[in-house]
């Protein structure tokens, strides 16, 4: 979608985005912005095993209180500002700003694709899984643009989205949240 059908699908409700800035639209896509947790992964000395919920550690961090120093090789779960909601006629696709990645930083692992009816009985947050590459620390901040969402309209819209599905796992998060990949088995 261009930013003009990005802006036509906000004011018609098909898109959620709380709080909206028109000075934030692309051509093509919105920034959006670090929220105020951070999930800092703890080092365990255990394997990591999927189907046991309880086996990763976090140290919680607030932004609000000044900036986080990413190291490289570190692992954080952080959250959007924005609040996102998809009526069941748009998928979003959620990538890392160029200014963002020149840094280092990748913003997602693998989660980037935002389903079709995702948040829109209760506009919610997106987890970020941010990691460094970057050998030295860099500072991430409150509010700061750090991904970008280009949207994609349906030619048909899905039986159910994701607030429909009985199995969504992430449905009116609010914050960070860590894998919950144990309810698969």
């Amino acid at each position: 979608m261009s930013n003009v059908e990005i802006e036509e699908f906000v004011n018609e409700r098909e898109i959620l985005l709380e709080p909206f800035e028109v000075g934030n639209l692309g051509p093509d896509s919105i920034d959006i912005r670090l929220g105020g947790k951070l999930l800092i992964a703890k080092k365990v000395d255990r394997i990591i095993d999927p189907k046991n919920g309880m086996d990763m550690e976090f140290d919680e961090y607030d932004l609000e209180k000044g900036p986080y120093a990413l190291k490289a090789g570190e692992f954080a779960l952080g959250t959007t500002l924005e609040r996102i909601g998809l009526s069941n006629k748009v998928t979003a696709q959620l990538e890392g700003r160029s200014s963002i990645g020149r840094l280092g930083i990748i913003i997602h692992m693998t989660a980037g694709l935002v389903h079709a009816g995702w948040g829109y009985k209760k506009p919610s947050t997106l987890t970020l899984e941010m990691s460094s590459v970057n050998p030295n620390p860099v500072y991430l901040h409150h509010g700061m643009k750090i991904a970008q969402l280009s949207f994609m309209r349906h030619g048909r819209p899905p039986a159910n989205g994701y607030d429909d599905n009985p199995n969504s796992k992430y449905s009116a998060q609010l914050g960070p949240l860590p894998s919950k990949i144990h309810k698969d088995y």
